[in-house]
């Protein structure tokens, strides 16, 4: 519970069957451990988490079971009340049927990209699921990026959104994470590197929401050592 008058940001991770668990238990981890008053004890949290599902039961990649805390449904019918959404990368094959599907989940996304009650939003991919942010043409123009073995793949896929959706090209780049900065609704986009660089761009998420110290401090606690 943060202290009075300080802001607790609701975060969104949204799950489905095939994914990775570094990419959600990562950034669940790192912002689970940021908060006011730097106290690991009795620590003020800064973020509120909740995994979003369609389905009550995930089975991640690995495999490793774990139950939502809200549905896709109620989470759409709640959806300008995310600060942050997040969405964690998995198998290639699963990912092009997110969103050859249309399924739930892609649709979720689309919805909070095309929300515009909440003009301080973050969408946040984890490796792969750059591929899916791609799909809708939110990058284009922009810089991203994914796993290092896939870069070639997002790019594929960012030429066919521009092709589809029109606008400029995306660029395509080796990171850690990318901070592709503000879509015209003020909404900023993150895009992450490969599973553990997930860990890095939600440490930068929390020292845009907070400050660099409560990032460094979550990150002692955690004992991760940033790659420089």
């Amino acid at each position: 519970m943060a202290a009075s008058g300080q802001r607790v940001f609701n975060v969104g991770i949204l799950m489905y069957p095939g994914v990775d668990l570094l990419d959600f238990a990562g950034p669940h981890g790192v912002l689970s451990h940021v908060s006011y008053n730097n106290n690991p004890v009795s620590p003020d949290h800064v973020f509120d988490l909740r995994l979003i599902a369609a389905q009550e039961d995930i089975t991640a990649s690995d495999p490793v079971t774990v139950k939502r805390h809200i549905s896709i449904h109620d989470a759409h019918e709640d959806l300008d009340s995310f600060d942050v959404l997040i969405v964690p990368g998995g198998p290639l094959p699963v990912m092009q049927s997110i969103i050859d599907g249309n399924g739930p989940e892609y649709r979720f996304i689309k919805s909070y990209i095309n929300d515009s009650k909440n003009d301080t939003r973050v969408l946040m991919s984890v490796c792969s699921a750059a591929f899916i942010l791609a799909s809708t043409g939110i990058l284009a123009g922009k810089t991203a990026t994914t796993h290092s073995l896939a870069l070639d793949g997002l790019k594929d896929i960012c030429q066919e959104a521009t092709r589809k959706f029109g606008g400029n090209p995306t660029k395509v780049m080796k990171a850690r994470y990318v901070d592709a900065g503000l879509t015209k609704s003020g909404m900023r986009i993150i895009t992450s590197g490969g599973i553990s660089c997930g860990f890095d761009a939600s440490l930068y998420l929390a020292s845009l929401k907070t400050s660099e110290s409560a990032s460094n401090f979550a990150a002692m606690v955690l004992e991760y050592i940033q790659p420089v």
